[in-house]
């Protein structure tokens, strides 16, 4: 099981690499004789779990401070139902979501695709799930953080890094749950607690805990966790 994750995970980071690269070398830079100097920060980001459940987060931090996320998670459930959440997040150099789209899959059967796509500038949620799309209005009030996605599926590094993010820019958070296509305004220390180390941030009923650098480890509700095995060191 091991070695067709890391296979699937080596795979996905060579076309990962290729579309950060890419985004890195827009035309801004064509021709610029700055161009050398405005150059993106990489960073690669491994989870592992106790049954099997990998995740890994690939993460570009432009000169302007924009952060660009792509995470593919697999947890791996007591039902041995397998599921996987793809993840393609924007953050402005605040920490707010500019865009995002997180599509979870199943290996169980009869369970459709589920996508969320969120546009903060549009002030809208556009959820998929099979063949069925619908879309609902949401506040630009404060930060938008997201969760339940769908059943079964817990919080990724990736949605308890953009909520850590969120809170370090306004006292509320707008929390929006795609299972239940709505959102709710809620004050960050109900998601967000600050910790010596970094935060901990609390999704639904799961948890994760933060450092400077990244999400370092997340428990479920399921009984199942994450732990960092990899990634750029905190360097205090």
């Amino acid at each position: 099981m091991m070695r067709t994750s890391q296979m699937w995970f080596a795979a996905v980071s060579i076309v990962v690499a290729a579309s950060l690269t890419a985004a890195c070398d827009a035309p801004a830079g064509a021709g610029d004789s700055k161009g050398f100097a405005r150059e993106s920060v990489e960073s690669t980001f491994v989870f592992e779990g106790q049954r099997g459940s990998m995740s890994q987060t690939w993460r570009s931090i432009g000169p302007d401070g924009t952060e660009r996320l792509h995470g593919e998670t697999r947890i791996m459930l007591a039902s041995r139902a397998e599921r996987q959440v793809i993840e393609d997040v924007t953050l402005d150099a605040r920490g707010r979501i500019v865009r995002a789209e997180i599509t979870t899959t199943s290996s169980a059967a009869n369970e459709p695709t589920v996508s969320l796509r969120l546009a903060p500038s549009e002030g809208l949620a556009r959820i998929t799930s099979g063949t069925s799309e619908a879309s609902f209005r949401v506040p630009t009030d404060a930060p938008w953080v997201y969760t339940g996605l769908a059943a079964e599926i817990p919080a990724t590094p990736i949605a308890a890094w953009v909520a850590k993010r969120g809170a370090e820019t306004a006292p509320w958070l707008r929390v929006i749950s795609a299972s239940q296509a709505r959102s709710f305004l809620t004050p960050l220390d109900q998601v967000v607690v600050r910790t010596e180390s970094g935060a901990t941030v609390v999704l639904g009923r799961d948890a994760a805990d933060t450092d400077e650098v990244f999400v370092r480890h997340l428990r479920f509700r399921s009984g199942e966790s994450l732990t960092r095995a990899s990634g750029p060191a905190l360097v205090l």
